[in-house]
């Protein structure tokens, strides 16, 4: 694959550099149908590389002629959802095995394994083998399928022998390791990596397919292994994490997890942990984890180079919480579920880190490269291609509750092939290269320079949300974009200049002011109004029921409308639990719509909210409307679902809304070693009450937090117990209030206020 290498980049082209070389099916001979082009959300050629592949019946084949030697090859491929496991035939003689164990997900964000959700995607995976012998340059390499089949690409390489082990470096077999699989060798490994660290010795994990079944953890020193073709850690939640500042080496391996579904309350990561103080990463190889690699903060130094990671169902990397001089670099990404390279400023801000020499492509979910919030940081010298849904090549904002934006985030000399995308919700359609100041407005500065963004099937450049200030574009070629080559939904400005397109603006009275600079070219016509592209248009994307009775029904409506330029079928409404609805939409003609009734009829107390999928034939994929509304029992908790406030929260996903979800898992924490903390909660209305429940999760070590309710009970130590459940009740006389605010002064299991459950009883 070939990618425009802007007129100023380095002497070395942007992208990861690699080991492989890269084989399109579609450009191959094979007596199969080819399949594609398409960009529609939840077709299957939307997410191959290059948006085509080559579908194979039984007996049918697809060839390669290589161009260099090879003795090692992966393959992309699809296989149909719950068909029986199959192979790919080599005419070397080896086999490919085939299997939609890792593939085909339904339903909405994160997602599940159930077809009757509806929305199906996730289609492709990968599996890699020695073919046996090298083969030289010249060579037909034929495989012929078993069964259907869609071959996306092949990846052939020369992997070579196994590496030796380094002189002095303990090896994991003298711990017991068995290199055959039979045996956990999850105790074994840790063991020598434990010794290694007090002894100052590297640890040598020999070739070997490992079976690991835990997060295997490092501090201060050196892994190494016979090479990723050769050895292979694999299991369930297999993984290796640092839990320290001082330095780590990790070099030679792969990571093969067991991941089939998206679960956010596991910490399911190839690479994880904290892991800085110079430590380093190389040629490192993960697969089928929910995360390549996610690194918390605060830490400092680590650089990652020459890994692969393929087939998440999350992120490829994410530097999240303040992360600091990290350089990922020479990284290859594919086929992730989530973003393929972000850093994630939450609560702590990551600075001076940056993306260089990086390979994304199509990440099934969000974007190639992202940065949210955080200061001096950089995607440079790197290339995204084909992003599927909710993303776009490279995405800069201020979201997810990140730090925001200060100092001057570095994008320069990156190419982005066929990125941006059409979403069933604002901004419908998202850009190549896209500003979104979600939060906050975004005044740090953005450097755009030496950027081609090629074939973007919607726009090129995007502004969008809060006023978005201080971003210079410099030396920017826009080529055959699919709408416009600037898209402003946003006040705010930005310095342009050599910026080159054959496209026009979108402006529908944004207040977004262009300062144009010398060499621009070609963009000076502006509308307001998208060309029809199918989309549907919907009233509301959000209902509030509020408290509804128990065994009372409470209705709303939304309306759907289709602004062309085709019908739109809607094949099913499907309502969650506590949720019904009904409406007269099967086909939706151009400039047609219709009204959806939602009925909300709770049959027990507590919080529901979940989502409304709307599936459809829109090439934007499935659409939802966030539900909400609160089973009320005046005689059970009337916590339940109100509003709630903190003095702060440690991390966004710790908010004080937790302790009022119904939910004992989910847990409220404040900024640490901040006290005093307080919470307030509004009961909607004035009402007389003698009692509160605090809890915390049932599995949580037993601590003494000293809390106040203000003007009702005087600051006094609880203790939240295991042995007790984790709950205590704070009783005081009959008291009319509507706002209750609790103050922490203390906490002895950590230093911050935590409480997972907040509860408030009339009787």
């Amino acid at each position: 694959m070939l990618y425009p290498v802007p007129a100023s980049a380095a002497v070395s082209p942007p992208g990861a550099e690699v080991p492989f070389t890269t084989y399109e099916a579609e450009t191959a001979a094979t007596n199969g149908a080819r399949v594609g082009p398409s960009v529609a959300f939840t077709r299957l050629a939307a997410e191959a590389s290059g948006r085509r592949a080559v579908g194979l019946r039984a007996g049918q084949w697809v060839e390669f002629t290589l161009k260099a030697r090879a003795d090692a090859v992966n393959v992309r491929y699809s296989v149909p959802d719950g068909s029986a496991d199959s192979k790919l035939r080599v005419s070397t003689g080896a086999e490919l095995g085939l299997t939609a164990r890792y593939s085909h997900v339904y339903g909405n964000y994160p997602f599940t394994n159930d077809p009757a959700d509806d929305g199906e995607h996730h289609y492709f995976d990968d599996v890699h083998a020695r073919l046996g012998r090298t083969l030289p340059a010249g060579s037909r390499v034929r495989f012929t399928a078993t069964a259907p089949v869609v071959v996306d690409l092949a990846d052939f390489e020369l992997a070579g022998p196994a590496a030796a082990a380094p002189a002095g470096f303990l090896s994991a077999a003298d711990f017991g390791a068995d290199p055959s699989g039979a045996a956990d060798a999850g105790p074994a490994i840790q063991a020598a990596l434990d010794a290694g660290s007090q002894q100052g010795r590297g640890v040598w994990i020999p070739a070997g397919s490992y079976r690991v079944q835990q997060h295997l953890t490092v501090n201060n020193v050196t892994v190494r292994g016979a090479g990723p073709w050769h050895t292979v850690l694999r299991g369930a939640g297999a993984g290796i994490f640092g839990t320290g500042t001082a330095a780590v080496h990790l070099a030679g391996f792969a990571i093969a997890g067991d991941t089939t579904v998206r679960d956010d309350s596991t910490s399911d990561s190839g690479l994880g942990g904290t892991i800085g103080g110079g430590s380093t990463v190389d040629d490192v190889w993960i697969e089928h984890t929910k995360v390549g690699m996610w690194f918390d903060g605060p830490s400092d130094g680590l650089t990652v180079s020459h890994a692969r990671i393929q087939d998440t169902m999350a992120d490829g990397v994410n530097l999240h919480n303040g992360v600091a001089h990290t350089v990922i670099r020479d990284t290859f990404v594919r086929n992730t579920g989530d973003d393929g390279l972000a850093m994630w400023s939450d609560a702590n801000a990551d600075h001076d880190n940056a993306f260089v020499h990086d390979t994304v492509i199509a990440p099934l979910l969000a974007n190639g490269f992202a940065i949210y919030g955080g200061r001096d940081n950089a995607v440079t010298d790197s290339v995204a291609a084909d992003t599927v849904t909710q993303g776009g090549g490279i995405h800069v904002g201020n979201r997810f509750g990140a730090v925001p934006l200060a100092g001057t985030t570095t994008i320069a000399r990156n190419v982005l092939l066929r990125t941006g995308n059409l979403v069933p919700n604002p901004p419908e359609e998202v850009a190549a290269l896209w500003f979104y100041a979600a939060d906050a407005p975004m005044t740090g500065a953005i450097d755009v320079h030496d950027v081609s963004i090629v074939d973007s099937p919607f726009a090129a450049v995007q502004f969008f949300g809060q006023r978005i200030d201080n971003v210079r574009l410099d030396r920017v070629a826009i080529v055959r974009p699919g709408t416009f080559a600037l898209q402003l939904q946003a006040p705010g400005s930005a310095r342009l200049s050599w910026v080159v397109a054959a496209a026009g603006s979108y402006d529908c009275g944004s207040g977004f002011v262009l300062d144009r600079g010398p060499g621009n070219l070609g963009w000076t016509a502006t509308r307001c109004g998208f060309p029809p592209a199918g989309a549907l248009r919907l009233s509301a994307d959000r209902l509030d029921f509020g408290n509804q009775a128990l065994h009372t029904a409470g209705s709303k409506t939304f309306t759907i409308t289709n602004p062309g330029p085709d019908p739109i079928a809607v094949r099913a409404l499907r309502a969650p639990a506590g949720y019904t609805a009904a409406g007269p939409c099967r086909t939706i003609p151009v400039g047609g719509s219709c009204t959806v009734t939602v009925t909300f009829d709770p049959g027990r107390a507590g919080v529901y909210a979940d989502r409304l999928t709307i599936d459809s034939t829109s090439p934007a994929g499935p659409y939802v409307v966030a539900v909400r509304g609160v089973g009320f029992d005046p005689d059970g908790n009337l916590a339940l679902g109100q509003q709630i406030t903190s003095s702060s929260q440690a991390l966004s996903w710790l908010a004080p809304a937790n302790l009022v979800d119904g939910d004992p898992g989910t847990y409220f924490e404040s900024a640490n070693n901040a006290f005093p903390q307080t919470v307030t909660l509004d009961l909607g209305d004035s009402r007389t009450v003698d009692r509160l429940v605090l809890k915390l999760p049932a599995n949580w070590g037993a601590r003494t937090e000293t809390i106040a309710v203000d003007g009702v009970v005087p600051a006094a130590g609880y203790t939240l117990d295991p042995a007790t459940g984790n709950a205590v009740t704070i009783t005081f006389p009959l008291t009319t209030l509507r706002t209750i605010t609790l103050t922490f002064t203390g906490n002895t299991g950590w230093p911050a206020a935590q409480l997972s459950e907040l509860e408030v009883y009339a009787h």
